[in-house]
């Protein structure tokens, strides 16, 4: 699988009932990461992280703690960056063993869980 950025929040937002905001990236921020995140539309929680990052571009997903550790046993997948880790995971989405199914039902999963 090989997504650009817009690809991939498209397909994230394919698979969720949310929206994307920029929170992290207004006015006098000083981050040098974009991050894009897909929120609920009920109740705000984030969905799903998406960002570039030494030219990767990386999408953080919630997954119950035992789907999380059997999905980082894959390449390209490991503990949420900037995130809690029990929790959260991090895909290197163009460079993973992760398919688009597998990833469609990733981004479902964190849906269900942050509703």
């Amino acid at each position: 699988m090989s997504y650009t950025r817009e690809e991939l929040i498209d397909f994230t937002l394919a698979h969720c009932q949310g929206y994307v905001d920029y929170p992290f990236n207004g006015g006098n921020s000083k981050e040098k990461i974009l991050w894009s995140v897909i929120k609920q539309k009920r109740n705000h929680k984030m969905i799903a992280m998406v960002f570039e990052k030494d030219g990767q571009l990386l999408i953080d997903l919630k997954l119950t703690p035992e789907h999380g550790q059997e999905m980082r046993d894959l390449a390209g997948v490991f503990p949420g960056y900037h995130m809690n880790k029990k929790h959260w995971n991090t895909v290197r989405v163009n460079q993973t063993a992760v398919t688009s199914a597998e990833l469609a039902k990733m981004i479902e999963e964190s849906a269900t869980l942050t509703k």
